[in-house]
């Protein structure tokens, strides 16, 4: 059984297969008419027949087709009306498509089903490829649509996509995941793009970055086990070429977290001049970190320079075999100007206590220093304890895509240090209060600042009497003294060391015990590098600061800092108001406790 599905033309608008369609009486197509087309449809949906308008009135006449028009949907054959008495012969004709309909299947315009194998014939080469016999019914023509085994098979090669798609990006989530949660166990907050994974063990960087065996027999002979949190992280960011500027508490290894990258990425000793520059805002500092950098070189080529007067006045740079160069900014500038020196070669700059060196005094040195330093590739980073918000915008104006990591909470005094606030009144009552501690119990190192070369030596002269082994370090002391105050400290000739803020930032002293600021320190980063003196490396410390009358509108700024890092503060003064920092440095009162002459003389 058939049914007319839709109609076509040869031309637009044939008048005989469209009248015919409508019902309406047209005569027969004339030879020279178009051809016109009928298309019909089995009832089990499953071929088509293509009859022209020469036999399209013989196939009208067919027995049930005046039944299926009355049942169609379509507009084209609403309200037609066949007489069958009149072509009762022709009827006859079509009787035999009745029988054999479920049998005999017709052929579409694309496709051809199988038929039983044992009625299977020779295949005409013109005519297309059968149909697989599994396949499906089609209902409906559709010349647009593709086949069902063309949509599944593109359906498969879709969901083979995603999934390659899906499983690195999932892989990536669960890396990103992972390092999330190991930057939460050490307390890492990072901001940045494509920031690399911290550092799970010292053994990474051998793995994942080709560490010569050297740098890591060297930190296992210095001690170091685990890498610390600014470690784990500050590495990573610098071996894969990205600039950083890095905030860790004092005592934190931050000197390691750039020289170690530093080396592994020179990776070999060279001599085409500097290649690796270190600012330090002292020299106790740049000799320190050029101490500490030699013992990570031991057993290597590699050659790290101190930048000394002497150096500055003779030296031939050109001819100076110098893989990473130490310095003060003031002795760079110096041999900049005097153009002894070339950093035009340099691959890394390192900032070392950025915040001091971001200061008003010290910026057109570091800005001579950062345009010396030419080379196109190099990589910029800042370390410190304390990073102000107006020193990482200008550290964000000399850097690019740079990673901020901060350990911790920001510009807080390390948590290992017990800190304490004593109220002595006058600066007579300072002194009383210093002589009664060591009194009590003097527990060395003591570590003691003061905000002034001349109160360092006034109160170096008023204990030097006494059975205490002090010694003093300030500004105006000649480069050799200070080096012997610093070492008979370090040594423990030296009981109590007397300073000014020149040793306040980055020295590592081992073990010191306590810290004692016996005049109130002039801003809060100031406070935080001097405690961190004490309490280095995780061990414990404490720190004493004494405040007279003068001090208590500032007390309110040093307590906020003591309770950022789990101190305990009186409510009452938390209770007071804080007052804008500005450089806190009052006219004090000479120390002494000593009758002068003068006062002898009125005696009498």
């Amino acid at each position: 059984m058939v049914r007319p599905y839709f109609a076509v033309s040869a031309l637009e608008g044939a008048d005989p297969v469209s009248s015919l369609l409508l019902g309406t009486p047209t005569s027969p197509p004339s030879p020279v008419s178009p051809p016109a087309f009928l298309l019909f449809q089995c009832n089990h949906h499953c071929c088509f027949c293509l009859f022209s308008s020469n036999d399209l009135a013989r196939f009208l006449l067919f027995s049930q087709f005046s039944i299926l028009m009355e049942k169609s949907a379509y507009f084209l054959f609403g309200g037609t009306n066949f007489n069958k008495k009149k072509f009762a012969t022709d009827f006859a004709k079509f009787k035999k498509c009745k029988e054999d309909d479920d049998s005999t299947k017709k052929v579409s315009f694309f496709e051809e089903e199988e038929e039983p194998e044992h009625e299977k014939k020779a295949v005409s080469s013109k005519k297309r490829k059968r149909r697989s016999a599994n396949s499906e019914p089609i209902e409906g023509f559709d010349v647009f649509k593709s086949s069902k085994k063309a949509r599944g098979k593109g359906k498969e090669e879709e969901n083979t996509k995603n999934e390659v798609v899906e499983n690195p990006n999932k892989e990536l989530n669960r890396r990103m995941e992972q390092d999330a949660l190991a930057r939460k166990q050490y307390n890492i907050h990072v901001s940045g793009s494509n920031i690399p994974p911290p550092l799970k063990s010292f053994a990474e960087l051998s793995s994942r970055y080709g560490c010569k065996g050297f740098i890591l027999r060297n930190l296992a002979e210095l001690g170091f086990r685990e890498p610390t949190p600014i470690q784990r992280q500050a590495i990573p960011v610098l071996l894969s070429g990205r600039e950083c500027f890095a905030c860790a508490p004092t005592g934190s290894g931050k000197t390691f977290a750039f020289i170690c990258p530093m080396l592994m990425k020179l990776k070999r000793p060279s001599t085409d001049g500097i290649r690796a520059v270190i600012l330090s805002p002292a020299r106790e500092l740049a000799a320190q970190t050029a101490r500490e950098g030699k013992k990570l070189i031991k057993g290597s080529e590699f050659r790290i320079r101190l930048m000394t007067k002497p150096l500055v006045k003779t030296a031939d740079f050109s001819k100076l075999k110098c893989d990473v160069l130490i310095s003060t900014p003031m002795r760079l500038q110096r041999a900049i100007k005097a153009k002894k020196i070339d950093l035009s070669k340099v691959e890394f700059l390192v900032l070392d206590e950025s915040d001091k060196l971001f200061e008003q005094s010290l910026l057109k040195q570091i800005d001579s220093v950062v345009k010396a330093c030419s080379n196109p590739s190099i990589i910029r980073s800042l370390f410190s304890a304390t990073l102000p918000d107006s020193v990482e915008e200008l550290a964000r104006s000399i850097m690019h895509d740079a990673v901020r990591v901060i350990i911790g909470r920001k510009n807080t005094a390390s948590e290992t240090v017990k800190q304490t606030l004593v109220f002595a009144g006058t600066e007579e009552g300072k002194l009383i209060a210093l002589r009664q501690r060591f009194a009590e119990s003097l527990n060395p190192p003591v570590l003691i600042f003061v905000q002034s070369k001349e109160r360092a030596k006034e109160l170096y002269d008023e204990l030097k009497g006494e059975s205490i082994r002090v010694g003093v370090i300030h500004s105006d002391l000649p480069p050799g003294e200070r080096e012997n105050a610093v070492d008979s400290f370090r040594a423990g000739e030296t009981w109590v060391l007397i300073a000014t803020d020149v040793i306040a930032r980055g020295m590592d002293f081992k073990g010191i015990n306590c810290v004692i600021n016996y005049d109130f320190p002039d801003s809060a980063s100031a406070y935080i590098h001097r405690i961190g003196r004490s309490g280095r490396a995780g061990r414990s410390g404490e720190a004493v600061t004494f405040y007279t009358e003068e001090d208590v509108p500032y007390l309110r700024n040093i307590a906020n800092t003591m309770t950022s890092s789990g101190c305990e503060v009186p409510s009452w003064i938390m209770s007071l108001k804080k007052q804008k920092w500005k450089k806190h440095r009052p006219r004090r009162d000479a120390i002494y406790t000593r009758p002068t002459a003068d006062e002898d003389v009125q005696e009498e």
